[in-house]
């Protein structure tokens, strides 16, 4: 097989070329993936599937338009799976014990007039089933209800998962429609502000004393959560964070919370906490091969500015606990180019 290629997109990159797209200071001039692929591979990418402008991670790019569309049906078909990893605001630890424990209520659907549905205990909360589920590792062939570390799921107080069940408004042909949206969410690790941190001060505050409201009252709590869209539509992750959990990914500048967000560009980092970590596509369904031939399975290693922010002494605990749960989650980025660009690429003076 040598018609279809896997990298990992760093955040800040586009996808394609768009020569409509404008930031405030004029033409966009981000790097586009398509255009460095070419070069380094001497061959023209066409695109499979496609990830946000600031979301990092595993993309399938084929080598030719034919391979390119057999791919994305292989995508979109039954089998496949995307995960993604998500820092978001908040401890939702009392939501997926929720979730995790078999006498939880069941979640009574009422819309109310901003689109989401409320639960009969009064929280905003989406949630389409509950109870023990198996194990999120179990999607990508880490056994049924078992965590990684050999323990298992019936013991574990967060093992359950949140499904989200919220449909998008999408533009199609210049019309706003709405379409069904399925989003699973489980839980990887999470911590507590800790309210006697110093980084609490506004470094902006005014200097007769009074406090600022800005950075005093910021939720410094964080989750890891690794996140399953069953459809694909554009933000899905980003939006049932917000619109549903009410716990937007840290970074994300047009669902997010602009307090939040500038809270950890000031002391972590300045990056959208998403980043895609593995890709399953199942086999052709003309295929006469055995299930698993011709299964192409991808995990795409956190990138470093992902990574790095998670392992500062800060956010340590979440870290060390999202890594018991998925030990894999602390792999190294590599690179398989080999030292070369490509037999074309001529590196610009």
């Amino acid at each position: 097989m040598n018609d279809y290629v896997i990298v990992s997109k760093p955040c800040g990159m586009t996808m394609h070329h768009n020569p409509n797209a404008h930031s405030r200071w004029g033409m966009s001039k981000s790097p586009v993936l398509q255009t460095a692929i070419r070069r380094q591979l001497s061959r023209k990418p066409y695109l499979v599937h496609r990830l946000d402008h600031r979301t990092s991670g595993a993309c399938v790019m084929g080598f030719t338009s034919d391979a390119a569309l057999k791919l994305h049906g292989r995508l979109g078909g039954d089998g496949a799976t995307k995960l993604y990893v998500a820092l978001v605001r908040g401890d939702l630890r009392g939501r997926f014990r929720r979730a995790a424990s078999t006498t939880a209520p069941a979640c009574d659907r009422i819309d109310d007039d901003e689109g989401r549905e409320n639960c009969a205990d009064g929280n905003g909360r989406i949630i389409e089933s509950q109870g023990k589920v198996p194990d999120a590792m179990a999607l990508t062939g880490g056994g049924e209800g078992r965590r990684t570390d050999g323990s298992s799921n019936d013991d574990d107080e967060y093992g359950g998962k949140i499904t989200v069940n919220l449909p998008i408004k999408v533009k199609v042909g210049g019309i706003e429609i709405e379409k069904d949206a399925l989003t699973d969410f489980y839980f990887l690790s999470s911590m507590s502000a800790d309210d006697d941190d110093d980084d609490d001060v506004d470094d902006d505050a005014p200097e007769d004393g009074t406090m600022s409201t800005t950075a005093r009252y910021v939720n410094k709590s964080l989750t890891l959560l690794l996140c399953h869209p069953r459809t694909g539509r554009t933000h899905q992750i980003r939006r049932h964070q917000r619109k549903a959990l009410m716990s937007p990914v840290i970074g994300d500048v047009e669902h997010g919370d602009s307090c939040v967000n500038r809270h950890w560009r000031k002391s972590i980092s300045d990056r959208l906490g998403l980043h895609c970590w593995y890709l399953r596509l199942p086999p052709e369904a003309s295929s006469s091969s055995p299930p698993d031939d011709g299964v192409i399975e991808c995990l795409a290693p956190l990138t470093l500015d992902f990574a790095g922010p998670l392992k500062h002494e800060k956010l340590g605990p979440l870290w060390a606990e999202a890594c018991r749960v998925e030990p894999r989650l602390g792999m190294e980025p590599y690179d398989e180019r080999g030292g070369t660009f490509g037999r074309n690429y001529r590196k610009r003076r």
